[in-house]
């Protein structure tokens, strides 16, 4: 129910204090599924009824959860809401006309204001041509790599048939993933990174090159995360992702990969 979505809010806002707080709303389908939801059958989840999609369709649950967070963080100046797997601006307003119209009777309610900050999930690659329209209106971007990758390779990631053409190097995902940050950072918005790319150490010194400040991680990962950008300084940050980006193929991409230097990556002599 709505107060009991309030009361796990408040006792998580109440724990961390003033650090910053990110709530993905409902993030239903594909691989997720809600046990206390019919969920018809679809012959493709994955790129069926899903995230964002889904609570669109499901107003009454979209509401509730919004309605939830705003309530309890109604006293907080460090809380976010990201909607997941976003596809176009269209999808982007509509999301946000639901925040919207949830803030408006919670405030009439609580008679103040709120400051809530509103992002999204870059996970599919339609959002990579439309980035800058993005970030002119986001706050934040949070990259979902294990679908970001999924979606822009074409492969299912739960099927173990094509598990091998699932493939986090490949070009296209990395100059992809450096577009995005690129946008995100000529508007000056955070942009960040989770996945199982963010706590890879052959990934790690790539995101910072290409201007990513934060990884999101789950907390067993952070003492080797730490390890690990603590290695390298910008500058061969930098050159170790330009030398990945300049490669067209999978193969050149693993012969850098593979060959890290540590315990810092070399500069190359100008």
């Amino acid at each position: 129910s709505e107060d009991e979505q309030e009361a796990v809010y408040r006792r998580l806002l109440r724990q961390v204090g003033e650090l910053p707080v990110t709530f993905r709303t409902l993030d239903a389908g594909g691989d997720k599924v809600l046990a206390y939801f019919d969920s018809a059958v679809e012959t493709n989840p994955a790129l069926g009824l899903r995230s964002t999609r889904f609570t669109l369709r499901h107003p009454e649950i979209f509401d509730r959860q919004l309605r939830a967070i705003l309530r309890a963080s109604a006293d907080c100046d460090a809380v976010r809401i990201m909607f997941p797997m976003i596809g176009s601006i269209d999808e982007w307003r509509l999301a946000r006309a639901r925040f919207n119209h949830c803030a408006t009777q919670v405030m009439a309610e609580q008679a103040n204001g709120h400051r809530v900050r509103l992002g999204l999930m870059v996970e599919l690659p339609a959002v990579v041509d439309l980035i800058d329209d993005f970030a002119a209106d986001a706050a934040f971007f949070s990259i979902g790599t294990n679908d970001f990758i999924q979606y822009t390779l074409g492969v299912d990631r739960t099927n173990e048939k094509v598990a091998g053409y699932y493939c986090p190097h490949h070009p296209a995902v990395l100059r992809g993933l450096k577009r995005i940050a690129d946008g995100a950072n000529r508007r000056g918005i955070p942009v960040s990174v989770c996945g199982e790319m963010a706590h890879d150490p052959r990934y790690i010194p790539f995101f910072v090159g290409i201007g990513v400040r934060e990884l999101s991680v789950d907390p067993v990962y952070l003492p080797s995360v730490q390890r690990e950008v603590g290695r390298y300084t910008i500058t061969e940050a930098q050159h170790y992702a330009h030398s990945l980006l300049l490669q067209p193929t999978i193969a050149g991409v693993e012969e850098r990969l593979l060959g890290i230097p540590h315990p810092v990556i070399q500069t190359p002599a100008p």
